[in-house]
């Protein structure tokens, strides 16, 4: 990658990030999530499924346009993992106190999110596959503005595994009987 594909790929990743935590940091976002974040999500997770497959459709006919609806996708994907995000710590502020230790609330958070708001980690993974899917096409392009969409989505695809991450899907036993019992009775 050249240097100024590099920072692009930066900036695609911090801009994602920063976007998903301004989503989740709000008290009010948080709160509308917990009751209307699941209809979102499965709404823009649809929306990515059916942009992804007319992209993947597209090609034959006009590459381009592949590329471009795999990033609009990919960035549908994140905003619906988002959203699913947003709606699970909303649950896991509700099943926990304001003094209650970071580690409690992460884990009442991943369990929220793996069980209640379950479009949280098939969203961000339906979001990476898009952003991946167009970072593979447009790397191989000469035409300058998709190697820039395709450096965006090297990293949006970061994003994805960034949020995927966040949302605990890489740690084993990630959540406890304690957490799982204290956000079932606030659900």
């Amino acid at each position: 990658m050249s240097p100024v594909a590099s920072v692009l790929a930066v900036v695609g990743w911090a801009v994602l990030t920063v976007g998903g935590y301004a989503m989740i940091a709000s008290g009010d976002r948080r709160a509308w999530a917990r009751e209307h974040g699941s209809r979102w999500t499965l709404w823009l997770g649809a929306l990515t499924g059916v942009l992804i497959a007319v992209a993947a459709g597209s090609f034959s006919v006009w590459e381009q346009a592949g590329v471009y609806l795999l990033a609009v996708a990919g960035v549908l994907g994140y905003t619906a993992g988002a959203t699913a995000a947003a709606g699970a710590a909303g649950l896991a502020d509700a099943a926990t106190s304001d003094g209650a230790p970071f580690a409690r609330r992460v884990r009442a958070f991943w369990y929220a999110s793996a069980v209640y708001f379950r479009g949280t980690r098939a969203a961000f993974a339906l979001a990476f596959l898009a952003f991946a899917l167009a970072a593979i096409v447009a790397g191989v392009s000469v035409d300058p503005v998709l190697r820039t969409i395709g450096s965006f989505s090297v990293g949006g695809a970061f994003a994805c595994l960034t949020a995927l991450a966040a949302t605990g899907v890489f740690v084993p036993g990630s959540y406890d009987e304690g957490a799982a019992e204290r956000v079932r009775a606030t659900h």
